[in-house]
């Protein structure tokens, strides 16, 4: 009798650990991970920095100003602002948002860019009328000095407007500049 309890014991512990496992091993998810989701131009890419509770990279929809940003990510900031008139400024893909400390009733918000290289691993397209020397010398295939020729064209001849003007600068034919296009 008492092997037969033993042997329905474990006949009942294999069955419940046996419906952990298989339930545990679900169908997997076909869909990208989430940090490599593919870049939409619908929303705005923002990096904060500086005094807030948690600074990072956020996404946010079309059209964010600075408080649509600080509601959402920092509210207890809004109210420490200096310089309210920051607060309805719009936001574009691959701004920097940098919320300074000045003592301890008083920030300051400043507005700066992203660096291309930044840029390039989040996904946001590049502009080359926006871009410094370091910008286009951290692009693949474009030295230091094709990025000196080419701001030193952009000052002489004017922005570029798009990338497909930097086929004016000397150094850059077609297959360098298929080598880059993919950044902006």
């Amino acid at each position: 009798m008492e092997r037969g309890r033993r042997l329905v014991l474990f006949l009942v512990t294999v069955s419940f650990m046996l419906s952990f496992i298989w339930k545990g091993h679900g169908e997997s998810r076909n869909g990208k991970p989430v940090a490599f989701l593919p870049y939409s131009t619908a929303g705005v890419t923002v990096r904060l920095k500086g005094a807030v509770p948690v600074p990072g990279v956020y996404r946010f929809c079309d059209g964010a100003t600075v408080v649509t940003v600080m509601n959402m990510t920092a509210p207890q900031v809004a109210a420490k602002l200096t310089d309210n008139k920051i607060l309805n400024v719009r936001l574009y893909n691959g701004d920097v948002l940098e919320v300074i400390s000045k003592g301890r009733q008083h920030v300051e918000i400043t507005i700066n860019k992203m660096k291309a290289k930044e840029q390039m691993i989040l996904g946001i397209p590049l502009h080359p009328d926006a871009m410094d020397l370091a910008d286009w010398d951290g692009l693949p295939g474009i030295g230091p000095g094709l990025a000196k020729s080419i701001l030193d064209d952009r000052h002489k001849n004017g922005d570029f407007g798009s990338v497909d003007a930097l086929r004016r600068v000397t150094g850059i034919g077609e297959w360098k500049l298929k080598g880059i296009v993919r950044y902006f």
